[in-house]
C-alpha cells in the first residue's frame, strides 16, 4: 500500500539524541557521554519498593490502578505547587497540569498556541525534542543567536526578529542549565527578555527539567517568577530527580491557557501514568523527597567536578568549554585548527560517545566544532578514561598529525 502521510510528519526525524543513544547502547565497551540519563545509583529503589508495597498491601486498589483526572492526581497538584512556592518562591494563584514528562508540556502548548506557519524563537541550540514538537504542528522553530559571554540570547538580534517578522507566537527557553550549553541567564536578561515579550505580545515557554541540580553559586529566580500577565508557561520534570520511566512532568499556566492545555491533554493521552503520580505523592508526603534529592546534588557534583578537573588538563589551544554550575551537561568547543571530522572518527574507534553540537541546532548545521558532555551517567573511572581519550582525540585531529598523509 502507497501510504499517504499528513504533511506534518513528513517534516520530523527520528531524534538523533535517541539514536545515537541506542547506537552506544549497543555496545558494553562504550564510554558514553552521550546520554542524558541518570545512573542506576540514582534511583531510590528501597524508598520505591516500600511505597509499592504499602500500596498493594494497603490501599484500595481504585486509588491508584483506576482511570484518574486529566489535570493529574490532586494530591500530587498540590504538593507540587506548594513546592514550587518553598523551592523556587513561584507563588500565584495558577493551576498544574501533570504531563507525560516536560516534552509533552511543549508539544501541549505548541498544540494549543501554534497555527501552521507561525513562528517559535529558541535559542540557537536547544533540546531537539522541543524542536520536533514545533515542526510536529506545522510551526516553524527559528534560532536566536547566542551570546555565549552573557550566557543568554542575543538581545539585540531577539528584538530585531521581535520587530520584523509578525509570524512570532512563542519563546521556547531552558533559562536555567540549558540542554546543550549549560548557561543559565543572568536575572537581568531574564528580565530583560520578559519585557521584551511583553512589549511584542508573545507567549513564553520556561522549560526547567534541571534547575534543582545546583552545584555551585546560588540559584538564579526563574522567569515565572517575574510573570504578571500570564504570559509564561512554566514547566518542570521529574524524570531527572525520581526516575525518567515515571514520565511525571507538570506545567503551570494561566487559567484561561491552562483550560485549553487541560482539553489537548485529554485528547493525548487523557492522563499521565496515574500509579507514579500516587507513588510521588506517597514519596513527598510520607518520606523524605528533599533529603533524596539533596544526595543526588551531591552525587552529581562529585562526578562534575572529576568532569571539569579533566578537561582543565586539556590544552586550551585546542578545546575550551562552558562551566555550567549545575545541571547535567557541559559544552565543549573545538578550536578552528583541530579537524572535526578526523575528531569524531578517533571518538567512534576509541568507542567513547558525544553529542556533536549539529545535532542539538536548530539550524541542524554550522556547530561542528562544538560537542556536548554528559556527567551523570559515566563512573568516575569512565570520566577519566574517556576525557584522556578525547585528548588523544584532539592530537589525532591536528594538522600535523595527518599532514602529508595520502
Amino acid at each position: 500500500m502507497a501510504y499517504q502521510f499528513a504533511q506534518r510528519i513528513m517534516t520530523l526525524e527520528a531524534s538523533p539524541l535517541r539514536e545515537n543513544a541506542k547506537k552506544n547502547m549497543e555496545s558494553a565497551a562504550a564510554i558514553s557521554f552521550a546520554y542524558g540519563f541518570p545512573p542506576t545509583e540514582a534511583f531510590p529503589m528501597a524508598t520505591l519498593k516500600e511505597i509499592s508495597q504499602k500500596l498493594y498491601n494497603e490501599a484500595d486498589p481504585e486509588s491508584f490502578l483506576q482511570y484518574g483526572a486529566s489535570e493529574g492526581y490532586p494530591r500530587l497538584r498540590t504538593l507540587i505547587k506548594e513546592r514550587l512556592r518553598q523551592l523556587s518562591n513561584i507563588d500565584n494563584e495558577e493551576e498544574v497540569l501533570v504531563v507525560s514528562g516536560s516534552t509533552q508540556a511543549m508539544d501541549l502548548a505548541v498544540k494549543v498556541f501554534c497555527n501552521e506557519g507561525d513562528v517559535v524563537l529558541c535559542e540557537e541550540q536547544t533540546f531537539s525534542g522541543a524542536v520536533n514538537a514545533i515542526k510536529g504542528y506545522g510551526a516553524i522553530p527559528v534560532p536566536v543567536p547566542m551570546d555565549l559571554a552573557a550566557e543568554s540570547m542575543d538581545l539585540d538580534a531577539l528584538e530585531t526578529i521581535l520587530k520584523t517578522d509578525a509570524r512570532v507566537k512563542m519563546l521556547y527557553l531552558i533559562p536555567t542549565f540549558q540542554n546543550p550549553l549549560g548557561t543559565s541567564m543572568p536575572l537581568e536578561k531574564r528580565k530583560a527578555i520578559y519585557a521584551l515579550a511583553c512589549q511584542y505580545d508573545v507567549m513564553i515557554f520556561e522549560d526547567d527539567p534541571y534547575g534543582e541540580l545546583l552545584y555551585e553559586g546560588t540559584p538564579i529566580p526563574k522567569m515565572k517568577t517575574l510573570d504578571t500577565e500570564g504570559r509564561i508557561i512554566y514547566a518542570g520534570s521529574f524524570s531527572k530527580i525520581l526516575a525518567p520511566s515515571s514520565r511525571i512532568g507538570f506545567m503551570m499556566a494561566a487559567g484561561p491557557a491552562m483550560e485549553k492545555l487541560i482539553l489537548a491533554k485529554q485528547s493525548a493521552d487523557s492522563h499521565t501514568n496515574f500509579y507514579w503520580q500516587v507513588v510521588l505523592a506517597e514519596y513527598m508526603d510520607h518520606h523524605d523527597f528533599e533529603g533524596h534529592v539533596a544526595q543526588l546534588t551531591l552525587l552529581y557534583q562529585e562526578k562534575y567536578a572529576r568532569m571539569l578537573q579533566a578537561l582543565q588538563a586539556l590544552p586550551t589551544d585546542k578545546l575550551t568549554f562552558i562551566k555550567p554550575t549545575g545541571g547535567y551537561f557541559i559544552t565543549c568547543f573545538l578550536s578552528t585548527e583541530v579537524d572535526a571530522e578526523r575528531f569524531y572518527d578517533y571518538l567512534d574507534e576509541a568507542k567513547v560517545a558525544v553529542i556533536p553540537g549539529n545535532i542539538m541546532s536548530v539550524a541542524g548545521k554550522g556547530y561542528e566544532h562544538s560537542f556536548r558532555l554528559n556527567f551523570t551517567k559515566p563512573t568516575l573511572a569512565q570520566i577519566d578514561q574517556g576525557i584522556a581519550l578525547l585528548g588523544d582525540a584532539l592530537e589525532y585531529a591536528m594538522p600535523q598529525a595527518y599532514e602529508g598523509v595520502i
